[in-house]
């Protein structure tokens, strides 16, 4: 009998129908052949500094660093009751062998492998390392599964991961915290972040708007400016010099420029046009992207790669069909000879290929779907329709004239062949979105034709008065970007280097959060920017802790020791040492340095996930967990204040106190017990229930 451990009940169910296992048991699927189960996220992780010691309760310089020699696992007490059940059915006699079914990725390995070592299990596992949940995938991958030492690498990355953050979180916090008697919460990868919006904020509050000119002539069909001038005296004089005089062509350039289709979307450029299209947070898109791939609509959505590889040319052309054919925004368009070797590239596909639909879109009531995850399955279908699409070729002219010895430049572009941005521009059109970030280039006007000595006559001349204008706030879009560039100085989009970034794809979206539920970053529409909160903790906290570079060069090692190139150890020397130091050079209390008590302490664990609750304006939230749990207590319920201390008891009991005044919708008053239901959403318990 094989055991398969699944990541959520939703895939084990998935599982199950492809294999034929359909007796429901309490915390698993049975068949014939298979028992199928699940964790609930992480069922186990890195136990607190107190159940090393009892030392550690307390908060002080003299207990750091605490760098453990052998590190202990613990239970999460919200999910304890899964674990024992896949202790139960990994103990059982007739079971010989595992298979690891949780999220082909770097946590998902964790989370197996949490369980398995915490139990000490001996018992040979193999790998099923799907891309989607379709049931020709899940079939093929348990044709297809692989020795569980084949992703000794990839856990062994994982696990460092988890460490560094213990390590550098655990210490930076209680350092920090003591030093300048406030509750600060630092972070591997959220400090760093937090410190690239605190220093945007900054140079735009900063920024001085200089004004400055240009001197412009007119030629009837276009205008030719000068370059940037300073003074304003100046520019009047080059106009009223050129005023009525003739202007001559030096020189004609001209270009034939080709604009290749767009790749395909990996998780962060899928994150980051959906913020800009509808404004849809990182989470929110993670969120709905992977409701589609557990409804078989898309594959996995946590890849970093926007290539397929050449054994899917055949797949990817018969949904190109496909996605014309039953997505909406794309019905009816057409794209002759698609050049699908375009978006093929072996070596760029490292877990998992580029986000796709899949082939269940043209049996699924796509019009059923939630906006939001329609929404996201438009862009993906639409990206796959443009990417396979001919270039976008136009000619672009720049004229240079001379009038009265003054250079005046212009620039126009004619489009030759509209290629994929035809196809682009009709999909926006039916699309409910708003890009803000449109192409300013191709706003140019054409140029007439022109040739060198062409002269203009007694043209007019004016100037023309311009701002320096400040850098713009970030976005999710924009600090999406900033995060998966950090360590790359001169980054182009559209090039091969490898991307040093904070995080993954699949952890930056859950670290924006963290940093908004914490109090350090608040939204205004679109916009991010650092609360006073997170713009004090900046101000404090020295240069190697929130060194965006510095925690980029630790995700390239954590990559290369997935790999296989580089040791896990060394890397976790490495942090350690780095731990040590930063404890040696700041474990004093700070002088001349006020910070405000901003911070709550957590009012709990968060029952679903594990991690903190905090309280925040509205809510008592859960801090984030692996993609953002979602757990939330609202402040007013049914027109009463839940105060902190009744959280509290919710969180951990389970069950607040006896809370009077109550108001229906009616406007009834009652009394009730506020409990936590199955699904860990709050409900009402009644006094005469029994």
């Amino acid at each position: 009998m094989q055991l398969i451990i699944a990541e959520k009940p939703s895939v084990a169910q998935s599982i199950a129908k492809v294999l034929g296992a359909s007796n429901r048991e309490d915390g698993y699927i049975s068949g014939d052949k298979y028992l199928i189960s699940w964790c609930v996220g992480h069922l186990v992780g890195l136990s607190s500094p107190e159940m090393y010691d009892e030392k550690y309760k307390s908060w002080n310089f003299e207990t750091l660093p605490i760098i453990p020699e052998k590190w202990l696992f613990s239970i999460n007490a919200s999910t304890k009751a899964q674990f024992f059940k896949l202790k139960e059915l990994i103990s059982r006699s007739d079971v010989d062998e595992l298979i690891c079914a949780t999220d082909a990725g770097r946590e998902g390995e964790c989370i197996f492998r949490f369980v398995y070592n915490k139990l000490g299990c001996k018992k040979p596992f193999k790998r099923l390392w799907v891309s989607s949940l379709e049931e020709s995938a899940i079939k093929e991958g348990f044709q297809n599964l692989k020795p569980g030492n084949d992703y000794d690498n990839l856990f062994s990355a994982g696990l460092a991961r988890a460490k560094a953050d213990w390590l550098v979180g655990m210490n930076a916090t209680r350092l920090f915290s003591v030093r300048y008697n406030s509750r600060l919460n630092i972070g591997r990868v959220q400090t760093p972040t937090l410190a690239m919006i605190v220093q945007r904020d900054y140079d735009i509050k900063h920024f001085i708007k200089q004004k400055y000119y240009t001197a412009e002539i007119d030629c009837g069909a276009f205008k030719a400016s000068t370059e940037r001038i300073d003074d304003e005296a100046d520019a009047k004089a080059i106009a009223e010099k050129c005023s009525g005089r003739n202007a001559s062509v030096i020189e004609v350039t001209k270009e034939i420029k080709t604009v290749n289709p767009p790749k395909l979307y990996d998780l962060t450029t899928l994150q980051r046009e959906a913020n800009r299209q509808y404004g849809y947070t990182a989470q929110q898109t993670l969120d709905y992207t992977q409701s589609l791939y557990e409804k078989k609509l898309c594959t996995y959505p946590r890849t970093d790669s926007q290539f397929i590889t050449d054994d899917m040319a055949d797949t990817a052309l018969r949904r190109v069909s496909l996605v014309c054919e039953h997505i909406e925004c794309c019905k009816g368009l057409s794209v002759p000879e698609p050049d699908i070797q375009r978006i093929v590239n072996n070596s760029k596909v490292s877990d998992h290929h580029a986000l796709l639909p899949t082939d269940e879109i043209a049996t699924a009531d796509i019009a059923a779907l939630p906006e939001g995850e329609r929404s996201i399955l438009f862009l993906i279908s639409a990206k796959l329709v443009c990417a396979v699409a001919s270039s976008h070729k136009y000619e672009a002219v720049k004229v240079k004239l001379n009038c009265e010895n003054t250079a005046f430049s212009a620039s126009g572009r004619t489009v030759i062949t509209d290629g994929w941005k035809q196809l682009e521009a009709s999909i926006k059109n039916r699309l409910k979105g708003n890009d803000d970030n449109e192409d300013k280039e191709e706003q140019e006007k054409s140029l007439p034709e022109l040739s060198q000595g062409q002269v203009f006559e007694r043209v007019s001349a004016d100037i023309s008065e311009h701002f320096t204008t400040p850098p713009k706030p970030f976005t999710e879009d924009t600090l999406l970007k900033a995060m998966e560039t950090a360590g790359n100085k001169d980054y182009d989009e559209d090039s091969d280097v490898e991307k040093k970034g904070l995080g993954t794809p699949a952890t930056r979206a859950s670290i924006i959060e963290g940093l908004v539920k914490r109090g350090y970053l608040e939204r205004k529409k679109k916009q991010l920017n650092a609360t006073e909160k997170g713009i004090n903790l900046i101000d404090v906290v020295p240069d190697e802790v929130k060194s965006a570079k510095m925690t980029a060069d630790w995700e390239s090692e954590l990559q290369n020791i997935e790999k296989g190139n580089s040791s896990a150890s060394d890397f976790m020397q490495n942090i350690e040492r780095f731990t040590s130091d930063i404890c040696t050079r700041y474990c004093s209390i700070a002088e001349n340095k006020a910070f405000r008590r901003t911070e709550k302490e957590p009012i709990g664990t968060c029952p679903k996930c594990g991690k903190e609750v905090l309280e925040t304006a509205k809510a008592y939230s859960c801090c984030g967990g692996k993609d953002g749990c979602g757990f939330i207590i609202w402040k007013t319920i049914a027109g009463k204040n839940i105060s902190a201390a009744q959280a509290k008891k919710l969180v951990i009991k389970k069950k607040s106190d006896l809370i009077k005044g109550f108001k229906s919708k009616t406007g009834k008053v009652f009394d009730a017990y506020l409990v936590l239901k199955n699904d860990f959403s709050v409900g009402f318990e009644f006094q005469n229930k029994k």
